[in-house]
Parts: structure tokens; C-alpha cells; sequence
């Protein structure tokens, strides 16, 4: 949390300080719920909300870089036949997009989200979290994991926009907290951490091109013609499906054991951690 303001703290903020200050609220969000049921619902949900409306703005600053960065993806993905459709008046368009969303954003309302996170900053060192170690660290764990499970097989039974932004929310808590996890054993839980950060990319990448997919539809005169547009959605709807494909294997794989043994394996490895201390 503390990198979190310190990234905001700059009179003028780059792209790479909205990405440092999302990603440390993100990891905050996640360690928020690895001690969970020691704060207490009240607590919990307060600093829940606290975090996630500090970071809905930075969200926003970096949806509009992001959507020409999706555009080139595209293009290198498919070479020539995409390089073939006119793109130059939607790039117009996401470009006087992501400078709008900055004036709007980095002039106006950041205050307000660095004065809220400095009050959660300083309430953080109050929090009754205590000396519970694994007892409550493993519920709030397990919980993680055990919804990012279900979000796993309703993503399978129906890929919807939903069901996969669900999905994709929980493998990012799960990927921070493993990555807090990890000097229990390095070896076995940098490499639970390696594939959750990928599944984690697949579905950030998938959720990228379908905004994308919804700005194009959005400015249908940008292109030329119906058949530019069309060919540019199919692309954008095969590399989808390929991500999507990828990150399913990749579910199946990170998701296999039941919630109850992943539980109980970790707090092997805590016990494990403890003696050898």
C-alpha cells in the first residue's frame, strides 16, 4: 500500500506509475483477504471498498493506453491481413480517448484517492490481525482458491464476458497471494505463482480485445467499410478464442485439487516454514 502512494505522490503521473499504483493495490486487495476473518466483516468490507474505489480510476487511465496497445497486438498477431484493414481513424479515436480519460482523471479526482488511501495506510497498522498465523491466514486462502474453482468451471460450462471477468478476478488475488506465500517453498510455489500469473495474462488479454471489440463497434464510421470492420472483429474473435482456449488447459491444471486438500497442503508447507525457523 505504501508503493501504491508513493506512486501516485507526483505532480504528473506516467503510465508506468498508474500501472506500479494498481498493481500494489491489487496485492493489498489480495492480502486483504488472506487475513480476512481476523478483521472482521465490518473492517473487511470498509478496506475492501476503500481499495477498490482508489483504484477504479487508475483502471480507467489504463483501459485508454491499453486499447492501442491491444490494436498492436492485433496486428502483429495476424501480420498481413490485418495490416490490410484501415485502422487509421479508430487509432484517431482511442487516442483523443486515452488523452480525455488522463485530463479527466490526473487533474481532477486523484486527490481524493490518495487521501483515502493514506487513511487506510495508517488504519492498517491498527488492524486486529493478531498472532493467528495459519489458522486464519489458511481460511482466508482457501476461500480464494475455492472461488477462483467455481469461477473455473462456470467459465467452462459458458465463456461469457461475466463468467470470465468473475474468473479473471480471483486468479489475480490467488496469483498475489501465492506470490506472499512463496518462501514457504520457493520451488513448488513459484511455480503455482508462474502459472497463475500466465492464466491471469490470458484472461487480461481476452478482456482487452473484447473492450476493444466494443469501441469498434461503438465507431463503426471509422472504417471504410462494413467488410474492413468485419474482417478486423474476426481477428479480433479468433486470437479470443485461442486465449481463451489456452487459459482453460491452464485452469484445469491450477484448479485440479479440491479446495479442502490445496488448503491442507499449504498449511503443511506453513507448519514445515515454522519448524525449520
Amino acid at each position: 500500500m505504501a508503493k501504491a502512494l508513493d506512486a501516485l505522490r507526483g505532480r504528473t503521473l506516467s503510465d508506468d506509475d498508474v500501472h506500479a499504483a494498481r498493481k500494489e493495490l491489487k496485492k493489498a486487495r489480495a492480502t486483504l483477504r488472506l487475513v480476512r476473518d481476523a478483521l472482521g466483516r465490518a473492517v473487511y468490507e470498509r478496506e475492501n471498498a476503500a481499495l477498490r474505489d482508489a483504484a477504479r480510476p487508475l483502471s480507467r487511465v489504463r483501459d485508454g493506453k491499453v486499447m492501442l496497445d491491444t490494436l498492436e497486438k492485433v496486428m502483429k498477431r495476424f501480420g498481413a491481413p490485418a495490416r490490410a484493414v484501415p485502422t487509421e481513424g479508430l487509432e484517431r479515436v482511442l487516442r483523443r480517448e486515452q488523452k480525455g480519460i488522463r485530463r479527466e482523471i490526473l487533474k481532477s479526482s486523484l486527490s481524493v484517492q490518495r487521501e483515502s488511501l493514506q487513511k487506510v495506510h495508517e488504519r492498517a497498522a491498527r488492524w486486529p490481525v493478531g498472532d493467528h498465523g495459519w489458522s486464519i491466514i489458511g481460511e482466508g486462502f482457501a476461500r480464494v482458491y475455492s472461488k477462483g474453482r467455481k469461477a473455473f468451471a462456470a467459465s467452462e460450462a459458458d465463456r461469457s464476458p461475466s463468467n470470465l471477468h468473475e474468473w479473471r478476478k480471483q486468479v489475480k488475488y490467488l496469483w498475489h497471494q501465492l506470490q506472499s506465500l512463496q518462501p514457504l517453498w520457493p520451488g513448488a510455489i513459484g511455480e503455482l505463482a508462474d502459472q497463475a500469473h500466465h492464466l491471469a495474462d490470458y484472461l487480461g488479454d481476452d478482456h482487452d480485445l473484447s473492450v476493444l471489440r466494443a469501441k469498434i463497434l461503438d465507431n463503426k464510421g471509422c472504417f471504410p467499410s462494413p467488410g474492413a470492420r468485419a474482417t478486423l472483429l474476426a481477428l479480433i474473435d479468433r486470437l479470443r478464442t485461442e486465449l481463451r482456449d489456452k487459459a482453460m488447459v491452464l485452469g484445469r491444471r491450477l484448479y485440479e485439487e479440491k479446495p479442502s486438500a490445496f488448503e491442507a497442503r499449504f498449511g503443511q508447507y506453513w507448519r514445515d516454514w515454522q519448524r525449520k525457523r
